[in-house]
């Protein structure tokens, strides 16, 4: 994690850098570079979605920042055992920090007046999940699971670059990798698997003070758990939301 914080303190200040100051600063509009935060819970979004705006005008004064608003499903294979996420109306430390995931994301598209445009992106994530294991619904054990998330993001842009809105579609590939694990059946993070997840998403780009408006889902194509408990399987799947808050935009319109 600290490693990945470094690596996007340091993009954003090359980031900063090379933005020319005030409304006439150009960017290379091939070039695909974004920070993503994301959060399980409504409180943390809103902050969070207040933080990368500022940022997004005042210091860097571009859509750099996306900010996304998550749900996770669990599932298990033993009949009555239950997996769930925290309450996302809490107010506890696990609740308001139940999914949070920060990342970002460098790549290439065109950038043409036609109608169809395509790019592909590399990504880096890092994601940690607080939830809880248990038979009894009023008698459930915490959960936490770090990883990190590498892969790969394919995308084509329906509608001229130049129209107020585009429809963008994305569909991609990243490769799970636990960090950590703290579990009441121990702390080993060699209870958890590597294995594959996918990623899709619709946006709708737009010109105004809220940007690239979409939804998105996470799915993961293996077991979490590897050796939890004998024969346990542990699945899950996100789904979200997510925009870019960028009042200059709206400034220029």
């Amino acid at each position: 994690m600290k490693k990945l914080c470094i690596l996007m303190l340091v993009m954003l200040n090359l980031y900063n850098t090379s933005m020319a100051k005030g409304k006439s600063h150009i960017r290379n509009n091939h070039l695909i570079l974004n920070a993503e935060v994301a959060s399980g819970s409504p409180y943390t979004f809103a902050v969070s979605s207040v933080i990368t705006g500022l940022l997004n005008y005042y210091v860097l004064n571009d859509a750099f920042f996306e900010n996304s608003y998550t749900y996770t499903f669990y599932s298990t294979n033993i009949d009555g055992l239950k997996a769930r996420t925290m309450n996302p109306m809490g107010l506890t430390a696990r609740e308001m920090f139940n999914n949070i995931q920060t990342g970002l994301k460098l790549g290439y598209q065109t950038y043409r007046p036609e109608f169809f445009n395509c790019g592909i992106y590399a990504t880096g994530h890092y994601k940690m999940e607080q939830f809880k294991v248990g038979y009894d619904s009023d008698n459930m054990f915490n959960h936490r699971m770090q990883r990190v998330l590498m892969g790969a993001t394919a995308l084509i842009s329906l509608g001229s670059m130049k129209q107020p809105q585009r429809v963008i579609i994305e569909a991609g590939l990243r490769y799970s990798i636990p960090l950590a694990y703290k579990s009441p059946n121990g702390n080993d993070k060699s209870m958890l698997n590597e294995g594959y997840s996918s990623h899709y998403a619709i946006k709708i780009a737009s010109r105004g003070m809220l940007q690239d408006i979409g939804v998105f889902a996470d799915i993961d194509h293996f077991s979490l758990w590897k050796n939890y408990k004998p024969n346990h399987k542990l699945r899950d799947f996100t789904i979200g939301v997510t925009w870019k808050i960028t009042p200059q935009q709206a400034d220029e319109r």
